[in-house]
């Protein structure tokens, strides 16, 4: 394959038990906090048997990573090769790309969640076999809207990404022990994908593209004016840290490096925090507060069920970019906190989230969003539309996070198929 790095030639069952075991590692403890000693642990072998097969733990997170997207570039055409129809090519497509997701969840999740933690030539390598599975995702939309099938109001590049939004958001919260197959969730992605979350009598009223031209300071950066003192300082650190954290990771960043993008000493860090685990803490707890605060009021103003699901995925997006590293750092780090500060993380995450299913099922309850759908995965579906816009969004491109925002809940109310 052009631009592939050469692996080391060992028995493909014995790399397959490789890679699960490091990608079940990884899931638990993230990449950076997992040691080649407890790989070799994990598959009851000495330590030095490992190297046998892999020259060092960077290469076994490559080699996830692209056995993972391979997966999607052999499966997924296979599966769609044959269908004329391109409706049913987009249905076939997202059925496939969830079985495959699902098969290898872990595996997945470690390529979607560690990417960054590659060096330049194995990043840029699996980047390429990303973006080519991206063509082709786009390339069956775009054969979709020439035959009328998908809508023309959005640009396809958006409802690419707003379908690999939510199917890869489910690597990370499917559980395979519960009632739902992949199969059935499967068909739930394409009902809420192509036809949308409103319920079909209101699809039409819901399909509106809006733009957002109010001038109004966005709360969240209301809120954080006119700090003074001590709260100014752990603010300072807080964002010297998102800084580091997004650039290096969590495990590989100092707190004297903390320190000395603040132009201070080590020792005076310590006068506001503990330890570098109290800044990640505080990172995590101050974002999923903030979208919290920030959700709350935007459909506490509004009083039609339909518009306060509109408002929610507005203000989610605009506060979740407003304040970008620390969600970004938030997702991607958690794991590294203490079991006692992790749990207090989960709980306010699982109290967002109850949040949201309380709108879209006050909304069903209003006749207002499909009832074919449990509000559960109305939620999960909705989620991962949003935050997975972490990954791909740029501040400098054609939309601003209003817009963007109302977009997104366009798409999720109304499908990507053709509006009647």
């Amino acid at each position: 394959m052009s631009g592939a790095l050469p692996l080391r030639p060992t028995g493909q069952a014995t790399v397959d038990r490789l890679l699960d075991a490091a990608a079940a590692l990884f899931w638990e403890k993230g990449y950076a906090s997992t040691t080649t000693r407890e790989l070799a642990a994990a598959l009851h072998i000495r330590q030095a048997s490992l190297y046998y097969h892999v020259a060092n733990k960077e290469e076994l997170l490559y080699k996830i990573c692209v056995s993972s997207v391979e997966e999607f570039l052999s499966e997924v055409p296979a599966a769609i090769g044959d269908i004329e129809c391109p409706l049913e090519r987009i249905q076939r497509l997202i059925r496939a790309h969830i079985v495959t997701l699902l098969k290898s969840q872990k595996r997945n999740a470690t390529m979607l969640m560690e990417l960054r933690a590659l060096s330049g030539r194995r990043r840029a390598h699996v980047v390429e076999l990303r973006a080519r599975y991206a063509r082709l995702v786009k390339a069956a939309l775009e054969t979709g809207r020439e035959a009328g099938a998908i809508r023309a109001d959005i640009p396809v590049q958006y409802l690419s990404l707003a379908l690999m939004n939510t199917l890869n958001w489910a690597a990370l919260w499917f559980d395979p022990g519960q009632a739902l197959s992949p199969e059935d969730l499967a068909e739930i992605f394409v009902k809420v994908y192509l036809s949308g979350a409103a319920s079909p009598e209101l699809r039409g009223s819901a399909s509106r593209t809006r733009e957002a031209t109010e001038n109004k300071e966005p709360a969240a950066r209301a809120r954080r004016a006119g700090k003074t003192g001590d709260g100014a300082t752990v603010e300072r650190l807080i964002r010297a840290a998102v800084a580091l954290f997004a650039r290096q990771g969590y495990a590989a960043t100092s707190t004297r490096e903390v320190a000395a993008l603040l132009g201070m000493q080590k020792a005076s860090l310590y006068y506001h925090i503990q330890s570098k685990e109290d800044l990640l803490y505080f990172i995590c707890k101050y974002s999923l507060e903030r979208i919290r605060d920030d959700v709350t009021a935007a459909v506490g103003r509004v009083e039609e069920p339909m518009e306060r699901v509109r408002a929610l995925v507005g203000a989610h997006i605009e506060s979740m970019l407003h304040d970008h590293g620390e969600h970004a750092t938030t997702l991607a780090e958690m794991h590294a906190l203490s079991r006692h500060r992790r749990t207090q993380v989960l709980a306010l995450r699982d109290a967002y989230q109850d949040l949201v299913r309380s709108v879209l099922e006050d909304a069903q309850k209003a006749g207002a969003l499909r009832q074919d759908v449990e509000a559960k995965y109305l939620c999960l579906a909705v989620l991962g539309l949003m935050n997975r816009v972490l990954v791909w969004y740029r501040r400098r491109g054609a939309l601003a996070p209003p817009q963007l925002g109302q977009l997104l809940a366009t798409i999720f109310l109304t499908g990507a198929g053709a509006v009647n």
